[in-house]
């Protein structure tokens, strides 16, 4: 009797080591794929410069897709810009909270996000003074400070068309931001040249160019999958100009998410087309006109109405060796009897 017992501990301690040995030689494995997919929701733009000339490219496997800087901003550098200050547009941009929060999600699985309670209600990201073919300005005026109590009187409007995604962030971080680095630049515009007047006009141009009611009035709405020529050809009917259409792309799913809404104005406030707009959109052209976009041409791009689940969160492979081991020797046991 206490031979068997040593055998079958000695059995058991084998079984279980090999186990636990596969359980970490299986997280390594996990650990470098996760490294190398680091740049998962990475901008690709230089993948796009090829496509310009053919049209006949845009049913074919030939664009590549395509992700986007999504809270980095649309001009992701903080850095000082070169003293010239002039600027051509103005570009509004409303953002589908949903793709923006699966983003930061899926680079930290602890981040908080506050999304809207309503389920098609997309909010602003911000109103970006823009100089044709190039990058900015930003941040004009370096000794400028944020007032917030400038916006008590739109405040509760604020909170609710223009919030923070990013649950971590103190309430103003967000408006102190967009203010310094786009505002104080919008602000050489007399309509433009305080935080009450700047935020005033990107709600008012919110209630004006509301992406929901642009899309749904083509018949696009949440859950629903589309090209980047049907989105085009509905905001185009509805706003006579050429939008810039963003979205992100993750390859571990092989899912285009759309992410933003770009539109352009000019500074007597009256929409024009984004052409010219410098960043990670290119324009492309299809038999029906020109496409201003970082999204995959000729795949179907997701708008999602929830936050997809996390992927490791399916991965807790941890679980099942010892599961696996304790009913190995339970049938070992029995059938040894």
């Amino acid at each position: 009797m206490g031979q068997q017992r040593i055998f079958w501990f000695i059995f058991g301690l084998f079984l279980f080591t090999t186990q636990w040995l596969y359980v970490i030689s299986s997280n390594i494995a996990t650990s470098s794929e996760e490294t190398s997919d680091e740049n998962t929701l990475t901008t690709n733009t230089e993948l796009h410069n090829n496509n310009n000339n053919n049209n006949s490219d845009l049913l074919s496997n030939e664009f590549l897709p395509f992700s986007n800087e999504i809270s980095n901003e649309y001009f992701s550098g903080e850095q000082e810009e070169d003293g010239d200050h002039e600027w051509d547009l103005l570009i509004f941009t409303q953002q589908w909270p949903v793709t923006t929060c699966y983003h930061w999600r899926e680079e930290d699985s602890t981040h908080a996000c506050l999304l809207p309670d309503k389920k098609e209600f997309w909010t602003i990201h911000g109103v970006w003074p823009t100089k044709l073919g190039h990058m900015g300005p930003s941040f004009c005026n370096k000794t400028a400070d944020f007032d917030l109590d400038q916006l008590d009187k739109i405040m509760t409007n604020l909170k609710t068309y223009w919030p923070t995604i990013d649950g971590e962030q103190k309430l103003g971080h967000f408006w102190a931001h967009e203010w310094l680095k786009h505002g104080t630049c919008a602000a050489s515009l007399a309509q433009l040249d305080n935080e009450l007047k700047y935020f005033t006009q990107g709600l008012e141009w919110r209630e004006k160019f509301l992406m929901s009611n642009i899309l749904g009035n083509a018949g696009i709405h949440p859950d629903s999958n589309n090209t980047v020529v049907a989105l085009q050809n509905a905001l185009v009917k509805s706003l006579g100009k050429n939008p810039s259409i963003h979205c992100i792309y993750d390859n571990k799913r092989d899912v285009s998410y759309l992410e933003e809404i770009r539109i352009c104005l000019t500074k007597q406030f009256e929409l024009t087309d984004c052409d010219g707009v410098p960043g990670d959109a290119v324009p492309i052209d299809y038999p029906g006109g020109t496409v201003i976009t970082n999204c995959h041409i000729s795949k179907p791009i997701h708008y999602p109405s929830n936050v997809p689940p996390l992927l490791r969160e399916q991965e807790k492979k941890w679980e099942f060796p010892v599961v696996n081991t304790y009913k190995l020797l339970q049938f070992l046991m029995w059938f040894t009897l």
